[in-house]
């Protein structure tokens, strides 16, 4: 029994949910070695930090997701974003879209979207949940 792979899954329903309300943004679980400031759309990156195995088929998985959108001093934009992205990835329902790897939202494991101290000229937010996803053979 293999964990799912939660980052390639999570940035392909987040694309299209994304892009279903017509938000412009890049998705990806890499975060570009040189930024190009200012961003031409938001960036949202997701990082599985993986967890423990709970059973025979089922594990915990915890994501990290950087959102960095506007600028330092007007952060409107990654705030909303955030925001929305974080309402998007701990909604109970996510359980049920098909193809799901995610068996049940762990709320203890759901914190922020907040602020992150950045060098660049750029809003970063980050925030994090937690699964627990059914693994495959």
């Amino acid at each position: 029994m293999t964990a799912p792979d939660m980052e390639l899954w999570l940035c392909a329903y987040l694309r299209s949910v994304l892009a279903d309300e017509g938000v412009d943004a890049q998705v990806s679980n890499k975060e570009p070695d040189s930024l190009k400031l200012p961003l031409s759309k938001p960036l949202v990156v997701i990082r599985d930090d993986s967890g423990t195995r709970q059973s025979a088929v089922t594990f915990d998985r915890s994501i990290g997701v950087s959102i960095l959108a506007g600028t330092r001093q007007d952060d409107k934009a990654s705030n909303d974003l955030a925001r929305r992205i974080a309402g998007i990835l701990s909604d109970d329902e996510i359980a049920m879209v098909p193809g799901s790897p995610i068996a049940a939202v762990d709320w203890d494991g759901c914190n922020g979207p907040y602020a992150v101290t950045e060098t660049l000229n750029v809003a970063r937010r980050y925030l994090t949940v937690q699964y627990t996803v059914v693994g495959s053979w």
